[in-house]
């Protein structure tokens, strides 16, 4: 498989149904290595969006599971309540992140970022489907 080509075409994906929703976003796509592959902001995402869209992407990445599913897990006295204190604050619990597969196995993360949580989980979802 060539990331690089998959990650540019999630990202037209996400870009379609950002615009479609009219909420401009950026995206981000990170190995399981944490190396950043593929970043993009539409015009008019906030610029804070860049950093929020790499967090949500690493974390997938990383961890192997949707940012949005890790909140239950990184309250006090769960098994991943460090997590975000570790890392230098690359790890973050806000939906919107998704690790992407292929035959079962996580090879990379992508984050999106710029409108509210909701939005940003509904944008990425439908891009991966």
């Amino acid at each position: 498989m060539d990331l690089l080509s998959t990650a540019k075409a999630l990202a037209e994906r996400v870009e379609a149904g950002a615009s479609k929703a009219k909420v401009p976003v950026a995206v981000c796509i990170i190995d399981v290595h944490g190396n950043l592959v593929l970043q993009h902001r539409m015009n008019g995402a906030p610029a804070f969006s860049l950093e929020i869209s790499q967090r949500k992407a690493y974390t997938s990445a990383l961890v192997r599971v949707r940012t949005a599913d890790l909140a239950p897990m990184v309250q006090p006295g769960h098994e991943f309540f460090s997590l975000l204190a570790i890392g230098g604050g690359r790890f973050t619990s806000m939906g919107g992140g998704i690790p992407l597969t292929q035959d079962g196995e996580v090879f990379a993360g992508v984050g999106v970022s710029g409108g509210t949580t909701g939005q940003d989980m509904a944008i990425v979802e439908a891009a991966v489907r």
